[in-house]
């Protein structure tokens, strides 16, 4: 197998705090502005965890949550601190942090500048009110149109914003102008996601029940597909299943995730991947916080996947970006050619005009993409 050239790192951090939980959240959060002493806590754990790991050459930070934005700036300028200290962070490297629409003014997005984030991923949702009550937002449409624009002033050039397809009740009226007023905006990154009833969520709970009013599939997904339109139209391209950039405004740090490449993870859940091991942190709070201040490391377990399940969960992610699979990447990488091992599986989905396949590559068609749950459910 032909040596593949080691890949810089992404560097994840876990803050949990969230104002409430929202109605679709399947993440692990601690439901409540922190106190003082719960903050102070949490943040002092998570710099041991820091300094306690082997560090590393990175090229991309991620604060997620949770909600990073409810941390004050100084707290997160504390934080990539800590972070340069241990790795080589070069001077060009992306450094996200997730923000709610109420959580700052122009000052605050200011300081978050000047703590050195460069890259804002602020949670608009919906930009109508009905809907964003319905999913136990804390913010209204106004305000997420307002705080894009402060984050503009402040000085942020790299704004993503999050838009949810599907709420129960959608019709394509309230979609289109959603769609509009965060186009609005000038964003040079969305990520459309469609609404999930799975998982343990107030929606998932009532998916259950049966007192869910989804809308049609069928309108979901001509809605996906005018709004992927729509987004070229303004200049963001689809990269991803369900990301969409300006040139060069790509997510760095979500690439790695979909490229498979090596990242390490610091908090309360957090999840890494280096050198052929995954590996999580402690689930909760209480855990978390008890076992760095017990013994330094909140590790709760790991596991070296087979080279069968690294070259599956390779197919997984590879087919969620929108140019594919490489084959002779897959090859050098993994020792195999992507259709010599899974072409009788993928034969349906090719069949089905759902995967164009060449001798360079393989990757979802536009009608794959919105079939891409039942086309990746193939490969395992």
């Amino acid at each position: 197998m032909t040596a593949v050239a080691e890949r810089p790192l992404g560097v994840y951090l876990h803050l949990p705090f969230c104002a409430q939980k929202c109605a679709y959240c399947h993440f692990a959060i601690d439901p409540a502005r922190p106190s003082s002493a719960r903050l102070d806590r949490y943040l002092a754990a998570l710099e041991r965890e820091i300094g306690g790991s082997k560090g590393g050459v990175a090229d991309t930070l991620y604060f997620g949550g949770g909600t990073p934005s409810l941390v004050p700036a100084e707290r997160i300028g504390a934080l990539v601190g800590a972070l340069r200290s241990k790795y080589e962070l070069a001077p060009s490297a992306e450094v996200t942090l997730e923000a709610n629409p109420r959580d700052l003014d122009e000052h605050g997005f200011a300081g978050l500048l000047e703590a050195g984030v460069n890259r804002l991923s602020l949670g608009a949702q919906s930009f109508d009110d009905a809907v964003l009550r319905e999913m136990f937002r804390d913010h209204t449409g106004s305000d997420a149109t307002a705080a894009a624009r402060a984050a503009r002033v402040a000085g942020f050039s790299n704004l993503s914003v999050d838009l949810i397809l599907g709420w129960p009740g959608e019709t394509r009226e309230r979609f289109q102008t959603s769609l509009r007023r965060l186009l609005e905006l000038g964003p040079d990154h969305v990520s459309l996601y469609v609404l999930e009833t799975d998982g343990r969520t107030v929606v998932a709970h009532r998916a259950a029940e049966g007192t869910l009013r989804l809308p049609d599939d069928d309108l979901v997904a001509d809605l996906f597909i005018e709004a992927e339109d729509a987004l070229a139209a303004a200049g963001l391209h689809a990269y991803e299943i369900s990301n969409f950039a300006k040139p060069g405004f790509e997510s760095r740090h979500n690439l790695k995730y979909w490229d498979d490449g090596p990242f390490h993870a610091f908090g309360m859940a957090a999840h890494g991947f280096d050198e052929g091991v995954r590996y999580w942190n402690e689930s909760t709070f209480g855990s978390y916080c008890a076992a760095m201040e017990a013994r330094g490391s909140a590790r709760a377990g790991e596991r070296a996947p087979s080279p069968e399940e690294r070259i599956e969960e390779a197919v997984m992610t590879g087919l969620r970006v929108r140019r594919g699979i490489d084959r002779a990447a897959f090859r050098a990488r993994h020792g195999i050619d992507v259709i010599d091992r899974f072409g009788r599986a993928l034969e349906p989905s090719i069949a089905a005009g759902l995967l164009h396949v060449d001798d360079a590559g393989v990757r979802l068609t536009r009608k794959g993409v919105l079939m891409s749950s039942e086309v990746l459910s193939a490969v395992l």
